[in-house]
C-alpha cells in the first residue's frame, strides 16, 4: 500500500481532536498512568485472523497467522515506566497480518521498581529464548515503538557488542532514543504534540536511568556508534516532538554504514501507526512496515 494523502484525512483530525480532549497520560501520577495505558488500544481495530496464545516463558503473548515463515520480536512503548505485552496485542496482530509474520510481545520489567538496564537485560533475553526454540535471525526482526522502538535499537547493539548473531532488521515507530531530550523537535514541535512534554519525558528518563548517564549508548542510542547494526525503518509523525531522534537515528545508521530509512508522516502525532483501523494513515503505516519486514526478511 502506498501513502497518497494531500492532505490529513479526516478520521485522522477527528481522532486527534478527542485525543487532544483528554488529559495527557505523560501528565498523570505514575498509578493512574499505569492505568490509564491498559486502555491504549481502545481505538484500535480486532485484526481478523489472527490467533493470540500466551508465551509465558517471557511474560508475553504471540500474534500467529497461518503461513507465517518469518518473526517479529515486538517491544512495547510507555518511557519504560509504563506498559505490558497486553498493550500492544492489537498492534502485534495487525503487523502480523501486514508482514505475514508471527509477532511476539514479550514482558520487559518498568522502572522505577526496575532501572535501567533491566529493561535490555530482558530484552536481550527474550531475542535469545527466541533462538533458542528456533527462529533464524535471518528472519527476525526487532520492532518497537516510543521507548520500546529505542529498546529495539539498543537490544540490536546489545547483540554486537556480547557477540550474538544479528537479527534482519529493526523497524522503530516513534522511537525514544534520546532520553536527554536534546533534539530541536524537542521544541520546534511542542506546540502541535498533543501527548508528549519535554518534561513528561525528563521525568520518566529520571524514573529508568535512576542516576546513571542517560546519554549511554544503550540507552540512548542515538548517541551510539550503529556500525554492524541490521537494516533501520524508523516510521514518524511530523508532529511529534520525538521527530529528531527518528532523524537522527537514521542520519547516524546511514553515515555508519547500514541501509536505513525514515518516513515521516505529516500531521500525525507520537505512536500513530498503534491506531490501525481508526483512520487510514495509522493502516497505510503498518502496510509499510510489513512491506519492509517482508523484503528485510525473506525467507527465499
Amino acid at each position: 500500500m502506498r501513502f497518497a494523502f494531500n492532505v490529513i484525512s479526516k478520521q485522522a483530525q477527528e481522532f486527534w481532536a478527542l485525543l487532544k480532549s483528554y488529559p495527557k497520560q505523560i501528565a498523570m501520577p505514575l498509578a493512574q498512568a499505569r492505568e490509564a495505558d491498559t486502555r491504549s488500544e481502545d481505538f484500535t481495530s480486532e485484526p481478523v485472523g489472527v490467533n493470540f496464545m500466551p508465551a509465558s516463558e517471557v511474560d508475553g503473548l504471540w500474534a500467529e497467522i497461518p503461513g507465517a515463515d518469518r518473526t517479529i520480536l515486538y517491544f512495547f512503548g510507555g518511557g519504560f515506566v509504563l506498559g505490558s505485552p497486553d498493550t500492544r496485542r492489537k498492534t502485534a496482530g495487525h503487523l502480523a497480518l501486514a508482514a505475514k509474520a508471527r509477532v511476539l510481545v514479550p514482558n520487559y520489567r518498568l522502572a522505577p521498581e526496575h532501572p535501567f538496564p533491566a529493561a535490555i537485560d530482558d530484552s536481550v533475553r527474550a531475542y535469545q529464548w527466541l533462538l533458542d526454540h528456533g527462529s533464524e535471525p535471518s528472519k527476525t526482526i526487532l520492532a518497537g515503538d516510543s521507548a520500546g522502538g529505542g529498546l529495539a535499537v539498543s537490544t540490536a547493539i546489545a547483540l554486537r557488542d556480547r557477540h550474538l548473531p544479528m537479527c534482519a532488521g529493526i523497524v522503530a515507530i516513534s522511537p525514544w532514543a534520546e532520553l536527554t531530550c536534546s533534539g530541536e523537535s524537542i521544541t520546534s514541535r511542542a506546540a502541535v504534540d498533543i501527548e508528549c512534554t519535554r518534561a513528561g519525558l525528563l521525568e520518566m528518563a529520571g524514573c529508568y536511568m535512576n542516576g546513571a548517564d542517560p546519554s549511554q549508548p544503550l540507552a540512548s542510542p542515538v548517541f551510539a556508534d550503529l556500525a554492524g547494526l541490521p537494516p533501520l525503518l524508523c516510521v514518524v509523525g511530523g508532529d511529534e516532538i520525538l521527530l529528531d531522534d527518528s532523524i537522527r537515528l537514521v542520519r547516524n545508521a546511514g553515515t555508519a554504514g547500514i541501509d536505513a530509512t525514515l518516513f515521516i508522516a505529516a500531521g500525525m502525532q507520537h505512536i500513530f501507526p498503534i491506531w490501525a483501523g481508526s483512520f487510514p494513515e495509522a493502516a497505510a503505516a503498518i502496510a509499510l512496515v510489513g512491506d519492509w519486514v517482508r523484503a528485510c526478511a525473506d525467507p527465499a
